[in-house]
């Protein structure tokens, strides 16, 4: 049998380059008509300043804002937020904000979500840094029940709610899919407990692998189809681009790829392939740019030369 299709992914970060909503616009129509599957958009709140470290971009849109106004300009494109930290928002409001997107974008959106990183925007936010990760997973558990149960109930450490009507829920059934950010024990343990899919930030092939097959062993241990997960991964192609290698500075923690990004059409699409045979069946493109011409140029180049390869 054919391997399954590819999907794509196209980044709007950094945000500070665009210069204007109208030029997102049409970025987000052009990734549109070239049948890219996603855009992918990260999250931040605000972004914390310090003198001997550049701040990863100060632009930083309220990406529910800004992806129900793109939606209103697409008609397939889906919006992949990658990833929402999680604890940033009361769980009954965030709920609602996810619920609704997917309403008003017919069913586009896919939620990938991660517990985050940045210290100092926790501490802004008044948010305890380090319980994110139970926090973390007590809001997933409860926005669950918010969108699958007629009356829902939640008792937890830090959200409870009871007698309350939540609507509306969510387009996609039984909820929107929830794609897990990171490579570490913690969020490998989220995706087989809570996850639809898997994106982790950073690793090489025999890492991936190794976790890969972690999480699909343990998913059957459980009764859960492994298929029925859906991994995705980064792919970069062309020259380096500084703002986007500082962005992934914050998981140094993970080993990187040691390899340079590819140019050549074929040398893209064999390592998309690399990362197809080991189960991944969505990417997210990223490639160096600094004007919206620029960016539309390169997603031309990749929707021409490396997705019909994968079709």
């Amino acid at each position: 049998m054919p391997d399954p299709e590819m999907t794509f992914s196209a980044p709007l970060f950094p945000y500070d380059r665009w210069g204007s909503i109208e030029a997102l616009g049409q970025a987000a129509r052009g990734a549109d008509e070239l049948g890219y599957h996603a855009l992918s958009l990260p999250d931040h709140v605000i972004m914390t300043l310090r003198k001997d470290v550049p701040p990863v971009s100060t632009v930083w849109y309220d990406n529910f804002v800004l992806s129900a106004h793109l939606a209103a300009l697409t008609r397939r494109l889906r919006f992949l937020f990658n990833v929402l930290v999680v604890p940033y928002r009361p769980p009954l409001v965030l709920a609602k904000l996810i619920s609704t997107l997917d309403v008003v974008s017919g069913g586009r959106l896919i939620v990938g979500v991660g517990a985050g990183w940045l210290k100092g925007e926790f501490r802004v936010l008044g948010l305890p840094f380090e319980e994110r990760g139970a926090m973390t997973d007590e809001y997933l558990r409860a926005m669950k029940v918010l969108w699958t149960e007629e009356e829902p109930r939640f008792e937890g450490r830090y959200t409870s709610f009871s007698k309350i009507a939540f609507e509306p829920r969510c387009v996609q059934k039984p909820h929107v899919p929830l794609w897990i950010g990171g490579s570490g024990r913690g969020p490998l343990r989220r995706v087989v407990e809570l996850g639809d899919g898997w994106t982790p930030m950073v690793g090489t092939p025999e890492e991936l692998r190794r976790q890969g097959d972690w999480i699909r062993e343990q998913l059957a241990a459980r009764g859960r189809d492994p298929a029925s997960l859906t991994f995705a991964f980064g792919l970069s192609f062309g020259p380096p681009d500084p703002e986007r290698d500082l962005a992934r500075s914050h998981a140094a923690h993970a080993t990187p790829s040691g390899r340079k990004p590819p140019t050549s059409p074929q040398e893209v699409i064999d390592r998309a392939s690399v990362y197809r045979e080991l189960g991944f069946r969505h990417l997210t493109v990223s490639f160096g740019w600094e004007t919206p011409a620029d960016y539309l140029k390169q997603l031309e180049w990749f929707a021409a030369h490396v997705m019909p390869a994968f079709r």
